[in-house]
C-alpha cells in the first residue's frame, strides 16, 4: 500500500479502533450494506475510507442521541 493510500485508508483493525467498535462489527455493518469498505487488489484486505468513516460515525452520533434523549 502506497504512503498515500495508507493516508487514506484505514485497515479493519484500525477503522475499528477509530469508530470504538470490534473488527466483527465493522464486517456485519458491511454485510449489512451499512458502511462501505474496498479490499485491496494485493492481498483483499479490507480498506476503510477515512471520509466516510468519520460521516458514519457523526451520523451514528445524531441517532444515538435523538433515541437517547426519547
Amino acid at each position: 500500500m502506497s504512503k498515500r493510500v495508507s493516508s487514506v485508508y484505514l485497515k479493519i483493525k484500525d477503522a475499528a479502533i477509530f469508530l470504538g467498535v470490534s473488527p466483527e462489527t465493522l464486517r456485519f455493518w458491511e454485510k449489512s450494506d451499512k458502511l462501505k469498505c474496498f479490499r485491496d487488489p494485493k492481498n483483499k484486505y479490507r480498506l476503510y475510507k477515512i471520509s466516510l468513516l468519520q460521516k458514519f460515525r457523526e451520523n451514528h452520533k445524531r441517532k444515538y442521541n435523538k433515541s437517547k434523549k426519547s
